[in-house]
Order: structure tokens, then sequence, then C-alpha cells
């Protein structure tokens, strides 16, 4: 029940908050600073292990991981209280740009990389949607997993080994210096349009159909729209991380009230803001003094590549690899420059924070604050009255709000100046995108009614002020110093907290790859280590190991791996434009946290291409051409490790063969 007035004009309301910098507003950065910094830093990976919470996945695999693939998905879609196909969305990459991408040769076609993403909101406990991603290949027996840590407000990186038939599967974090390397935003990243190197593309469709229908549980023939929401789905994770990292530094305890009601405003209402004149006045002086050179967003985004057309001539090639290689211009290697740059002086940095923030409230969170919101007692009602135009069951109203409609949908409602919303009113009640139609400003529309007299039509609405208790209770919440988690929002909305009885009782102790970057490289790559060390000291064949082992394997690995060293290494020579390869180490997209695209090599390694130069020609008798060396294509060079046997990479025999005597 609620208390009605009959008002004659509109009577607005207003909150007046008064903006306090922080002492440490500006943080690290300081007057000097011109240029913009990166959201979030492509050349700092952070610590493998999480800095506190755990990963999505994490409580996912918990007690199990089944084999094979489709019934892991299957156990995914449970535990997130989805019907089969309504919150994950999934493709097939036979020829793509995953380190993996040579694993399957020649046989791409028998054993497609399968890409799974949470797209889409199921019931359970556990909000995945943008936040869970799953990239499986058979040949190797492991599936790469990246999923969202919302304790520590990041994207974990792990790895499931040993997943095979009869096999242990091990959940490990992987290493973030290398995932870094190409995730440079810190999170999944995907191509743009048209996927064609997915099964989306016909040509590609056709030739993973001629060895099966479907693989994994994942049918060959099917449309764009699938690729398209995941290519959605990663744009909107891109954000989280850029979204937490204002949350975190710009915006204080007299922000984060304002933007969190502005948030929910925006979803309850479908989209629409409220005044934000007070919240744009205090965020826009903390962001400016934080970020004086502006916020750069970083890209998610790979350029389409369509590995059957750049592949035509590798068609014949007997072993197939030459089909996997990847241009320059597509490698994810490459840096990225910013998606954009937010900037304090933008009208509207404000609303971009704001629709960030309310990215992150899950719809069940939604539907449980609006029956809430609905269940409150004493609300005051007004009501509002407009003349109408009544003509062939439609009706157009206008004076004290707006409304155009007919019998069971109201094509647009505004009351004021707030923007036009669209709903559906049926049974007496408005309803919008499954949730109780409400104002700009987040109160309830609970009654439309037109009503025609001798002297006209006239329509009244009538509006529940339900909202204004939760403003107070949000105003008064002790926001920390912490990222915004799904349980801290649920508490300041007095919302109970969720999936706490479905969590496992006792995580596993979470463990780190095997990386052997600490440990001392013998010769002759002890002068590698330092530019190469990150990446290729490890116990994985993806990237090649090549620094791994003692003087001996090291020796054959150099040996065997030194033409494709050599050329990475040339490509530092080669202007941009006309690069075959990314070069290696692979240029910086990052310097003192500003965006910086390297095109210039450290001095180091000249004489590392220098080192390998004089290899090969002690090897070939003659100075090695890179240009000559590609003439045939970059892939069809002896591959850097001899092929992997069917057994655990961390448990693969040495291989016997020539080494680089010194």
């Amino acid at each position: 029940m609620c208390r009605t007035v009959l008002l004659g004009t509109i009577i607005g309301a207003c909150i007046s908050l008064i903006y306090a910098p922080s002492a440490g507003a500006s943080g690290n950065c300081v007057t000097e600073c011109q240029g913009p910094s990166w959201a979030v830093d492509p050349a700092v990976s952070g610590p493998v292990l999480p800095p506190s919470g755990r990963s999505l996945f994490d409580f996912i695999a918990a007690d199990s991981i089944p084999f094979p693939f489709a019934a892991l998905v299957q156990k995914i879609e449970r535990q997130l209280g989805c019907w089969e196909g309504a919150c994950i969305t999934s493709v097939l990459v036979p020829l793509g740009r995953s380190l993996q991408r040579t694993a399957a040769a020649p046989d791409f076609f028998a054993y497609p990389r399968a890409i799974v993403a949470v797209t889409g909101e199921g019931k359970g406990p556990l909000f995945a949607k943008d936040r869970l991603y799953l990239a499986y290949q058979e040949k190797t027996n492991v599936i790469e997993v990246i999923s969202y840590n919302e304790a520590a407000a990041r994207f974990e990186f792990q790895a499931v080994r040993d997943y095979r038939e009869g096999g242990t599967p091990r959940l490990v974090y992987a290493n973030r210096n290398i995932c870094m390397a190409c995730h440079q935003n810190h999170a999944p990243i995907f191509s743009r349009q048209l996927w064609d190197e997915t099964n989306a593309n016909r040509r590609v469709a056709e030739k993973l159909s001629q060895v099966r229908d479907s693989f994994y549980g994942i049918p060959v023939h099917r449309g764009v729209d699938l690729p398209n929401l995941i290519d959605d789905a990663t744009d909107r994770a891109n954000l989280i991380g850029v979204i937490h990292r204002v949350w975190l530094e710009a915006c204080d305890s007299t922000c984060r009230p304002l933007a969190i009601t502005a948030a929910i405003q925006y979803r309850l209402s479908g989209g629409r803001f409220s005044d934000v004149n007070t919240l744009e006045q205090a965020f826009s002086r903390q962001f400016a003094a934080r970020w004086p050179g502006g916020l750069a967003i970083p890209n998610p985004d790979l350029p389409d590549r369509n590995p059957l057309a750049l592949a035509e001539d590798a068609e014949e090639d007997g072993e197939g690899v030459a089909k996997s290689h990847v241009a320059a211009e597509f490698d994810p290697l490459a840096p990225r420059p910013p998606l954009e740059v937010w900037t304090a002086g933008d009208p509207l940095l404000a609303r971009r924070f704001v629709t960030g923030l309310a990215a992150l409230i899950p719809e069940k969170d939604l539907h449980d604050l609006d029956a809430r919101l609905a269940g409150g007692a004493g609300a005051r009602c007004r009501v509002y009255a407009a003349p109408c135009v009544l003509s062939g069951g439609q009706y157009d109203c206008q004076g004290e709000f707006i409304l155009h409609g007919r019998k069971n949908f109201i094509e647009a409602f505004a009351l004021g100046n707030e923007q036009p919303l669209h709903f559906l009113f049926k049974g007496g009640m408005a309803t919008s995108d499954g949730l109780k139609a409400r104002t700009a400003n987040g109160n309830l529309i609970e009654n439309i009614e037109v009503k025609q007299h001798r002297d006209g039509a006239k329509a009244f609405v009538t509006i529940t002020e339900d909202f204004a208790p939760l403003r107070r209770r949000i105003s008064r919440f002790a926001w920390p110093e912490a990222p915004l988690t799904r349980a801290l929002l649920r508490s300041a909305l007095d919302l109970d907290v969720v999936g706490k009885e479905r969590e496992p009782p006792l995580l596993p102790i979470p463990v780190q790859a095997d990386i052997e970057t600490g440990l001392p490289v013998p010769e002759p790559g002890t002068v590698f280590k330092k530019a190469c060390g990150s990446c290729h000291l490890t116990a994985e064949r993806f990237p090649p190991n090549f620094l791994a082992g003692d003087r001996n394997q090291v020796s054959r690995s150099l040996a065997q791996c030194a033409p494709r060293i050599f050329v990475r290494l040339s490509m530092w020579e080669i202007a941009p434009a006309f690069r075959a390869k990314v070069p290696m180490p692979p240029p910086l997209a990052s310097r003192k946290g500003s965006p910086w695209m390297q095109t210039t090599p450290h001095p180091s390694i000249a004489l590392l291409r220098a080192k390998v130069a004089e290899w090969l020609r002690s090897e070939t008798g003659r100075t090695p051409d890179v240009t000559e060396m590609i003439a045939a294509g970059y892939e069809n060079l002896r591959p850097c490790l001899p092929p992997a046997t069917a057994v655990e990479p961390s448990e693969a025999p040495q291989q016997e063969g020539a080494g680089i005597n010194q």
C-alpha cells in the first residue's frame, strides 16, 4: 500500500553531497605525467598465483574435472543453473593463432581447437557470464582456462593438464608472462568479424564436416551469430578490469554511493540515466587528479584472419604446417594500441563508468532487488495526469509526462525530462525486460490508466516512490577499499548473500605451473636468458622451451631452433609494415605504464642475432639470409622442438641429436 498524492506539477528531488578529495587521489602519477596511463599494463603480468581469492573455475572444478570435454561443459551448465545451450557458446577453430596452433599438424581438421565461453547468465549461485572461457586441444591433452577472480578483480589464466581418457586431470595456474604477451588486456581476446577462423566460415565447416559432423559436442555447421556472442562477451570482459581500476583509484567514499545508485537506477529503468550531475562533478575531478593524461583502454580485438585464404599455396604441404602460418599483422603478439582513451574532460565519462558498473550486476540480483523494493510498505505514491488523443486503438498523451502506446504495449513513456522507455502493460502491471517498469530515478510505475470523457481523453500514471529507502541505504553503507564483489554489492542492497551454501567447504591449494625462470641456464643458452627466459625457460612445449634442461638438452634445442630464432631476431631489422613475423622478443606496448609501441630493439638483440648467425654458418657453411630462409614460408623451417610424444610434456623423454659445440 502507498499514500497517494495528486500533483499538478512534477516535484523533483535532489541529493546534496559535498565532494572531498582524498589525500591519495593523485596516486603514483605526478604533474609531469603527460600521456595516458594504461588501465591494465601489458608489461606487468602480476603474480602467477592469485594474490587473493580464487578463480571461478576453481570452484567449478573443486570436486572433479570430468572427461570427455562435452561432459565438462555439461557440468559447467549444471553448476551455473543453465539449460543446454542457454548460457554457453562454442566454436571450433582448426587453424587459429594460439600457442598450440601447430599441435594438430597435419590433421588440423581432425583435431580442431574447441573454444567455449559463458555468454549468458544462469539461475545458479555462480555468476559466470563473460567471466569463464575454455579452449581445448585434444592433441596436447590440455584445456586452457581464463576465468575471473572477483576477490582479486582480475582474470586468472590456468591450464588443465593430462586431460585424456584414463588420465588424471591436473589444474594449474599458468605462467602469466607467457599469457600476457598475447592477452595484453589481462583478459580474453577474440577476433573481429567475420570470424573466418571459426566454423562459421563455410569453407572451414566443410573441411571439418568431411571428418565429423560434430566435435566434443559442438556441431560443425553454425552461423556467425555464435562467434559474435563470444566477441561481445570478450568486449564486455575487457572492461571489467578497467571499471575496477577506476572504482579503486578514482572513486572515493563520496563517489561510490553516487555511482552505485546511478548504476542500479540504470539497470532497473531499462538503461536510462537519472540526474548524475553531482556524480559527474565529484568523479571527473578525482579522475583528472589520478590520470591527468587520461586512461588508456586496452584492446581485446584481433584482426579477422581467414586461414584458408592465406594458405592456398599450403594445401599440398606434406606436413600441413604452412597452413598454420600467422603473418605479423594478424599475430596477437603484435603490440596493440589503446582502443580509446578516457579523459576527465569527456562529458560522458561518468556515464561510461556507471554503465560499466551496471554491467557487473547479475540479472538474478536485479530481480531479487526488484521484488524487495516492490514489497516495501509505506512508500508514497504520486499520480500524474496528461491529456490524450485517441485514434484507432492508439493513444498519444502529453502533459506532465509523454505516453504513446496501445492496449498492451507502451511505445514510449517519459516523466519530465527523462529518456523515453518502452514496456509491456498487461494485467494491470507494467514490465520491462522481465522487471517491473520504473522511471529513470528507479521508482515503480505502479499503474497506467487512460480514461475517455465527454471533453476528451486523459491518462493517469501512478508512481510509487519505493527507491528512496534504497538510496539512503546505499549512501550510508561503509564501502571498503576493495573490489566490488557480488557479495559486497548484495550486502549493500540488503539482499541475502547467495552461493555460500553451494561453495565447496575446502578448495584445493592453488598449484602453479612449472616455471623455471629462476633457474640458471647452462651454456650455450646463458646469454639468452634475460631476453627469452620468461617464456622459453619452462617445462611447457608451447612456446618452445629451448632454454630448459641440462647443458646437452639446451645445446640440442638451440641447434634445432636456430633457424627460427634467427628469423625472429632478424625481424627487428625490418620496418614493421614489411615484417613477415612479429620479432622476438615481442615489441612492448607499454613504457612506465603508458601506451608506447616499441619500434627498435634493445642493443642486446643484435648480439644474440650475431651469435645465432654464427651457429648457422657453422652448420651450413653459409652466412644466413633471412629473406632466403623465409622464401618458402616460415612454418616450413624446421620446428624448434622434435615432435611431442604421447605423454605429459613434463615427462617427455629427452631426444637425441646434435647440439651446439662451444
